[in-house]
């Protein structure tokens, strides 16, 4: 089934609902930021405090589009019997409430609140809200993404040089080397790191043991910015195929369309 056959929502509808979601999402980065720092130094992760701030943003997001729009549901709050049977609500929503919750906690900059809204397993919109550092990201998928209002796109010279930027996961190193002339970061945040590719701060990143969660909204908008997402061996990931919630085991790269081999070959499995 194509995409064009089951979207439902008027270009009237998705205005609405992007406004919608932005400006909520605006508002539970506010909550969050008053928990941001709170942390209990002697821990090294505080659970409590990421705890409280995950639930707090959930509240608040998953009341606003309950209250607002008949009919949307949230995939964390369904089975996967209704899931995969002909009750499963037509639009779903995926929202990660603070992703870069480690980031958080240690008081470091990149982490937030993400957003993704499917039709029938199709990508529809996607938001991601950095509220530390003001940087409200949206896409309609497949078409335009945009950052703060202004249109964003991934980075169009492909070249490789020791500028250029690769962003990974936190266990990188203990699955790969790599001989990337370039720089590697990593900052704590999958959707994070996405949008960075989306709008050409990085050139590429690579993701591990990551779930729909993590990669939904991020997808869409690095996709809506002219990018993908593949397996390493070149395979298309698409993430509405793993609404089941299982981790994706095999490492993914994020990167302009058809530019993913030249970031592969430069890291290599370790054995």
């Amino acid at each position: 089934m194509d995409k064009e056959d089951v979207q439902s929502l008027t270009e009237r509808e998705l205005r609405t609902l992007k406004e919608f979601v932005e400006n909520n999402l605006r508002k539970s980065g506010q909550l969050l930021l008053d928990l941001y720092g709170r942390g209990d130094r002697h821990l090294k992760f505080d659970n409590d405090l990421v705890t409280e701030a995950e639930n707090t943003a959930w509240d608040l997001i998953s009341a606003k589009i309950k209250g607002s729009f008949e009919g949307h549901e949230f995939l964390r709050e369904i089975s996967q019997e209704t899931l995969s049977g002909e009750e499963c609500p037509r639009f779903l929503w995926i929202v990660d409430s603070l992703d870069g919750a480690a980031s958080f906690q240690a008081g470091m900059p990149v982490w937030g609140v993400s957003a993704a809204l499917f039709e029938k397993f199709w990508p529809v919109l996607g938001f991601l809200y950095l509220p530390v550092t003001g940087e409200l990201y949206s896409a309609y998928a497949g078409r335009e993404a945009v950052l703060n209002d202004k249109g964003i796109g991934v980075r169009e010279d492909s070249s490789i040089d020791n500028e250029s930027l690769l962003l990974v996961y936190s266990r990188f190193h203990q699955d790969f080397t790599s001989n990337f002339p370039g720089k590697i970061r990593n900052f704590g945040s999958s959707s994070g790191h996405m949008a960075y590719v989306a709008r050409g701060a990085a050139d590429a990143c690579v993701l591990k043991n990551v779930n729909v969660q993590d990669l939904a909204a991020g997808s869409i908008i690095l996709e809506a910015a002219g990018g993908e997402i593949r397996y390493l061996d070149g395979r298309r990931f698409h993430v509405g195929e793993h609404m089941d919630g299982k981790r994706v085991e095999d490492p993914l790269i994020a990167a302009p369309k058809g530019t993913w081999e030249s970031f592969t070959k430069f890291i290599r499995r370790l054995p």
